[in-house]
């Protein structure tokens, strides 16, 4: 496998290669992006993040996650993939079990109940996994991983512009962080959000805590258990506290997600120094509340990589699904820990502004070191990709005459883009455009998870879009099993 593309020089002639390979490929983590139009070389993406961008139908799942899926399955078992799977568990419902027989351990969080198919993978992760972790290491440590949470519960407003209201949101994290500590200094086992929420709902039960902790409590605790004695005086207490019980109201008694996290049969820290393949499930419908569920995983992640816990790939397919700014802030930071990489699917670019503002989806354009268009819809986005494809020499000719009706012709240098907008616009739904750093642009076929054995024999049924793509097998991937026989 050459790197990073099977690219060879301009003048030397490749043989046409058939598209079904004889012999299985070992895809050594990279992932396989598609093929050259010519000779069907397969494409093989560099290390690092990427965005792909395509419009519904497009084949964001099936041309995109899944054989990126199917590349980091096929080897490298010690390395874990996680999928946010926010499409009612489109993946996991298709590629669990197949990948569990492969000889990959596999973990499904479906705390939603959206599959009782795959009961079987079904794991109990806790979403405080994070301040469980940290607690149980050195408890000293747990300002900054309650700082992190409380922040993921109660955002800061985009381009942190309204400082004057600092108060209304500082006090809430407050009173969050005080139960957090309450339930780590008694049995750390019962530190779950459903616990919190709980907590939060009795607010007599809360004062008695902190007049106990403000009398017993360790330094740092009973400083804060104080603070909250003295508040719950103020008239502005109960504003306080409501506002920290909307935060974690999806965990609050009664919900599906209260006993989330409640026995935890794994951490976090387990699942990726294991090299499981983890979908991370939740249902479509209500996925725009449930950022705080997914921010809280994905923190418990990060800090057992920032630990030294391995590597992590991960696949976000439709990650505007769930607003996961905190996510995007890792971005700079994670690829240092264990050479994880976030791949992010999206429908535009627009959508991603839209969700977590201009500046972070700049963010995200600069540390995708792959970009991956399937074709496009919009006139700007076009025209933004033909501006940074750039241009090209070109030889113009005209064809004039005169008053003896003799003919001249006319020849000269000119400029035109790679690829005007409408072209761009035009593009063959059989094609993508891909941007690589260092490299430039790229023309290719795409590849279909009906194009990679032995998957394509094996894949489950698709229930949310119905049946299953008839296999055409154009390349063969490494399994574990083939691995170990």
């Amino acid at each position: 496998m050459s790197f990073p593309f099977g690219w060879v020089s301009n003048w030397k002639r490749r043989k046409p290669l058939p598209f079904a390979k004889p012999k299985p490929v070992d895809p050594k983590g990279q992932r396989l992006l598609g093929f050259t139009l010519d000779t069907h070389e397969p494409l093989w993406a560099p290390k690092g993040h990427s965005l792909l961008l395509a419009a519904n139908g497009g084949g964001k799942t099936t041309c995109g996650a899944m054989p990126w899926l199917y590349s980091f399955a096929a080897s490298e078992r010690d390395k874990a993939v996680l999928c946010l799977d926010s499409k009612n568990g489109e993946m996991a419902i298709q590629a669990a079990e197949m990948l569990a027989r492969t000889g990959r351990k596999v973990a499904i969080i479906d705390d939603m109940g959206v599959w009782t198919d795959l009961e079987a993978y079904r794991v109990s992760l806790n979403p405080f996994g994070a301040a469980v972790a940290t607690f149980q290491r050195d408890p000293r440590d747990m300002v900054y991983t309650s700082e992190n949470i409380t922040h993921a519960a109660i955002k800061e407003p985009p381009g942190g512009e309204d400082a004057k209201n600092l108060y209304f949101r500082a006090w809430p994290r407050n009173v969050i962080e005080f139960c957090i500590l309450v339930y780590a200094k008694r049995d750390v086992r019962l530190l779950i959000p459903g616990g919190v929420s709980q907590l939060l709902s009795r607010p007599d039960t809360l004062l008695q805590f902190a007049a106990i902790e403000a009398e017993e409590g360790d330094a740092y605790l009973k400083g804060l258990a104080q603070s909250i004695v003295a508040m719950s005086r103020h008239e502005h207490w109960p504003q306080h506290l409501e506002e920290a019980q909307r935060a974690l109201r999806i965990f609050a008694p009664g919900t599906r997600l209260h006993h989330a996290g409640k026995d935890a049969t794994i951490s976090h820290e387990q699942l990726i120094r294991e090299g499981y393949v983890i979908f991370l499930v939740g249902p479509q419908s209500v996925m725009n509340r449930m950022g705080v569920f997914y921010a809280l995983h994905m923190l418990a992640f990060a800090e057992a990589l920032y630990y030294g816990a391995g590597t992590l790939r991960i696949i976000a397919d439709e990650f505007t699904n769930c607003p996961l700014s905190s996510l995007v802030e890792m971005l700079t930071t994670l690829r240092a820990f264990g050479g994880t990489e976030v791949h992010m699917i999206a429908q535009s670019r627009s959508e991603i502004e839209r969700r977590f503002g201009k500046r972070e989806s700049e963010t995200i354009a600069e540390n995708a070191v792959v970009q991956i268009w399937y074709g496009f819809s919009a006139a700007k986005e076009a025209r933004l990709v033909s501006e940074m494809m750039g241009e090209e020499h070109a030889l113009a000719t005209s064809l004039g005459s005169n008053e003896e009706l003799k003919l001249n012709t006319n020849i000269s240098l000119t400029r035109q883009k790679h690829m005007t907008p409408a072209e761009l616009l035009a593009m063959r739904p059989d094609l993508q455009l891909i941007y690589v750093k260092g490299i430039g642009f790229i023309l290719a076929r795409k590849v279909g998870m009906q194009n990679i054995a032995p998957f394509c024999h094996r894949v489950a049924p698709n229930k949310i879009e119905g049946g299953t793509l008839r296999a055409d097998p154009r390349i063969t991937f490494v399994t574990p099993m083939m691995e170990a026989a």
